[in-house]
């Protein structure tokens, strides 16, 4: 007797979880430009500085689990650091003859890390006063630690989505027997963390108040999704 060809259902399995952010990501430029080289590095290290100096207030005091647990940051770096000149366009549209006056760009970028979201919203006020500072946006995410956590439960979850899909399909159609036979992770487990686009005058004062009259804003903390697809090849009679 011969054996019949399987059914095959290829179908995706989809899973989605909800979790609250651990971490608030502030990414603050600071940067100059003009005609003079050395004000330009002058205007831009020394906002730098300043950034710094807040940043060490709000640091750990030591190395201890305290002094660690009673900070509100979790990290800060400074990640890049450019420094560029040019002659502008027009310069050489207007009049060829005339002397180019180069241009200088100098920037420092930080990436800062808080895990209490109060200080936050006083923290983003008080350098939104500084000269030369920006703070371009801020991302909510969660830990490695807490990814890790919640891999195995999306992965349980995508491939009962996929089952569920299956089972959809053949109780429409008629198959029996439906068993898996191969399994593809389409996108892992990632997360999609949210970002807030500001201006600096939602944080607070203008350039040279320093911290008079500044108005800490006060950030919700933001939900972040885990996600996953997977594709599942099934057979069937």
């Amino acid at each position: 007797m011969s054996q019949s060809t399987p059914f095959t259902l290829k179908v995706s399995g989809e899973a989605e979880i909800p979790l609250p952010a651990e971490r608030a990501v502030i990414n603050v430029k600071v940067s100059s430009e003009g005609i003079n080289k050395a004000s330009v590095s002058d205007e831009v290290l020394t906002a730098a500085k300043h950034v710094e100096r807040l940043l060490v207030e709000l640091s750990p005091k030591d190395e201890s689990p305290e002094a660690k647990a009673a900070s509100p940051l979790a990290h800060w770096s400074k990640t890049s650091l450019a420094a560029t000149s040019y002659i502008p366009l027009e310069h050489y549209e207007k009049d060829e003859e005339k002397p180019k006056v180069r241009h200088y760009k100098g920037s420092i970028d930080f990436d800062i890390r808080f895990k209490e979201f109060k200080a936050l919203g006083s923290f983003g006020a008080r350098i939104s006063s500084v000269p030369h500072v920006e703070v371009q946006d801020i991302q909510w995410i969660i830990t490695e630690e807490t990814r890790a956590r919640y891999r195995p439960k999306l992965r349980q979850a995508a491939a009962k989505d996929a089952m569920a899909r299956a089972q959809d399909y053949c109780g429409v159609l008629g198959c029996t027997n439906l068993r898996p036979v191969e399994l593809d992770e389409e996108n892992g487990c990632g997360s999609r963390h949210r970002t807030y686009h500001m201006a600096s005058q939602e944080l607070g004062a203008g350039y040279g108040e320093e911290d008079e009259g500044i108005v800490a804003v006060e950030f919700t903390r933001q939900e972040v999704k885990m996600s996953m697809s997977v594709g599942v090849t099934f057979h069937a009679e």
